[in-house]
């Protein structure tokens, strides 16, 4: 039915999953700067390069197919059939030296890789809001 291709498109399923993936991301990054000051913390990283590659090559199968859901899994993330979407962050492994406190995290380089990952939570939820609103004012009879 055309209705369910409106509502259930794989445009709108691929930036939901980039929404929950950076809103899952935002959690590790706010994890990683609470703990900065702890002694031998870690930190956790979701790659979401890997992220957007193994979504692209979902959405590029599932196009050819007939798949509306888009699955794939990949070390940290796994879509399952039914769209569900788990998250398996890793622990970082130290880019540099660690500190004297056995840590591996640099505050700046944090604070960047937030701020990257709030760009895409806004720009995906931006996506989705316009989406539904095109829809609803269609329902409605509105051209704006």
């Amino acid at each position: 039915m055309w209705i369910d291709g409106l509502l259930n498109s794989r445009v709108t399923h691929a930036v939901e999953l980039s929404a929950r993936f950076a809103e899952e991301r935002q959690a590790v990054l706010a994890e990683n700067i609470a703990n900065i000051d702890t002694p031998d913390y870690h930190t956790r990283q979701l790659d979401a390069n890997g992220f957007q590659s193994a979504l692209r090559k979902a959405f590029e199968s599932a196009e050819k197919g007939d798949a509306r859901q888009l699955r794939f899994r990949t070390d940290q993330v796994r879509v399952d059939d039914a769209g569900s979407m788990s998250i398996t962050p890793t622990t970082d492994s130290a880019p540099n030296l660690l500190f004297h406190d056995g840590t591996n995290a640099r505050l700046e380089d944090l604070m960047t890789d937030a701020q990257s990952n709030w760009l895409d939570y806004s720009l995906t939820t931006t996506l989705l809001r316009n989406r539904w609103s095109g829809l609803m004012n269609a329902i409605r009879g509105r051209t704006q």
